[in-house]
């Protein structure tokens, strides 16, 4: 193992600390780091490997705050947009995703201002989006793109702290990315040997995720409240960026 390979390994660790008060997808700082080590197309898998075993810690650690009433809803139709994803060949027309993705994002940001600023009741979201957004948010984590940004909006929405939205959301992400990394193992996109080199940063992640969730309990929810609208407004910015780009 040479310098470099110590370096994306402990950068890979500092940014499962740095993932649990700043919830940004892991898609924008893991996948560029594996990236480094290998070729984008094994990176994505390798990706989906480190968010299964990272989803597993966080499961562990936020077991107290996962709020299973939302685990029903989207978990099952979740996995079958996973697998949808993990296997699909063909290729995806980028723009009309990323103009559904925004649409949920600001349907969301707005339902959260609504009630935050407005002093409104909540109003509980009707189950189609629901469905559409488990669905959606577990094709794009099968694919190895960002989608526990799409799914961790909906639970903002719903009034949820962001442990609660950690330790929810863990839960159906490590099965989409199980099914994504057993896809990939099956489709010879990655070998096992390739994987083995990432359990090495495991105790890392754990010290991260756990040191992550003891100072986000020492935040105020007035704080919390307003890094979760800056992520939102952060990720719709971006999105309407990459919409006109396309």
């Amino acid at each position: 193992m040479n310098f470099l390979d110590i370096f994306i390994y402990i950068a890979l660790a500092l940014s499962s600390f740095v993932n649990i008060l700043v919830p940004i997808s892991g898609s924008a700082t893991v996948t560029p780091f594996l990236a480094i080590l290998t070729d984008p197309h094994r990176a994505i898998a390798l990706a989906s490997f480190y968010f299964l075993l990272s989803g597993i810690i966080r499961v562990y650690i936020f077991r107290k705050d996962i709020q299973f009433k939302y685990i029903k809803p989207l978990l099952p139709i979740s996995l079958v947009g996973a697998t949808i994803g993990a296997l699909s060949l063909v290729k995806i027309d980028t723009k009309p995703l990323l103009l559904i993705l925004l649409f949920f994002t600001l349907y969301f940001f707005y339902k959260i201002l609504k009630q935050h600023f407005h002093n409104r009741a909540y109003t509980p979201t009707n189950k189609l989006a629901i469905s559409t957004t488990g669905l959606l948010s577990g094709f794009l984590q099968g694919t190895g793109l960002a989608g526990s940004d799409l799914r961790n909006n909906f639970l903002y929405s719903e009034g949820l702290n962001l442990s609660q939205v950690h330790g929810t959301t863990a839960i159906i992400g490590s099965a989409n990315f199980l099914v994504a990394t057993v896809a990939r193992l099956y489709t010879k996109q990655v070998v096992v040997p390739d994987l083995l080199p990432l359990l090495y940063i495991i105790p890392f992640t754990v010290l991260g995720i756990w040191i992550g969730r003891k100072s986000l309990l020492k935040i105020n929810k007035k704080y919390t409240d307003w890094i979760i609208l800056s992520v939102m407004a952060v990720i719709i910015i971006f999105l309407a960026l990459k919409i006109f780009r396309v």
